[in-house]
């Protein structure tokens, strides 16, 4: 069965990079299957990348590998690695992006060794992110190309922070419908607000929502409303219009969430 490689990045369709990733590895593996999730991933935005790949690499087949070419080049402190996660793979500099995938701790974790600087380090997904990726179609061992990790870097950060009573979030995504997707987790949000009352602001708006939703037509057209959506995020959304248009939200906003009210 040939290698199948997804690749998430911010390169944009006009630019040569795709291109030339994958001649890198169709030059070892010319039956290599290519999936372009997406190229249109605002510039360095690798929490908008990481949305991307944990809404969709579940529908990959066991042995698929992930590339997420989006803030990719090393920062002083990071890393590369390659973790093995629910039987697939996933390359990527180790900067927090991953632990907005990850649910559990990895099966594997490779802490890929590379010098501070190296020939090719403006270019990590050529130079690096290629050649794991035939290492691994190769069927070698990872750990031959690092050292094994316990897991990979989370960052409190990037997750909702909780104060008495309250619930700070934000956007991590807005889709083509407008609808804005936030970080805030179902089991999160229950583990917190449970059955308490609630209400959800938007910052600098007055709207606020007062309920989860089942469905988008739970409410009425051109209402906002707030759901659970298929992975398990909650989304802002206004029946049949655009929730970003009409509250001017991007993923700069900040979401509230106080409960126990």
């Amino acid at each position: 069965m040939p290698g199948i490689i997804s690749i998430t990045s911010d390169w944009h369709n006009s630019d040569y990079y795709t291109g030339m990733f994958k001649a890198s590895v169709l030059s070892s593996f010319p039956n290599t299957i290519f999936v372009d999730i997406s190229h249109s991933i605002e510039s360095f935005n690798h929490i908008q990348a990481a949305f991307i790949v944990k809404s969709v690499f579940r529908d990959f087949p066991d042995g698929s590998i992930h590339i997420l070419a989006v803030n990719s080049e090393l920062s002083k402190g990071e890393s590369f690695a390659i973790a093995k996660y629910k039987g697939q793979f996933f390359i990527a500099n180790n900067n927090g992006c991953l632990g907005l995938i990850f649910d559990e701790v990895p099966e594997q974790v490779i802490q890929v060794d590379v010098p501070e600087y190296f020939p090719g380090s403006t270019f990590p997904e050529l130079s690096v992110f290629s050649q794991l990726a035939v290492l691994i179609i190769s069927g070698d061992d990872i750990e031959s190309v690092g050292t094994r990790i316990q897991d990979i870097v989370r960052k409190p950060s990037m997750l909702p922070q909780i104060e008495t009573n309250t619930i700070n979030a934000g956007i991590i995504y807005i889709d083509s419908y407008g609808n804005a997707i936030t970080n805030i987790s179902k089991e999160f949000f229950n583990t917190y607000v449970a059955d308490s009352k609630f209400e959800i602001s938007i910052e600098n708006n007055v709207s606020k929502i007062r309920k989860i939703s089942n469905s988008y037509k739970d409410v009425e057209t051109g209402s906002l409303l707030g759901l659970f959506n298929y992975i398990g995020l909650l989304e802002l959304a206004v029946r049949e219009g655009k929730a970003d248009k009409l509250f001017n939200l991007n993923t700069e906003t900040q979401i509230r969430i106080k409960f126990n009210l």
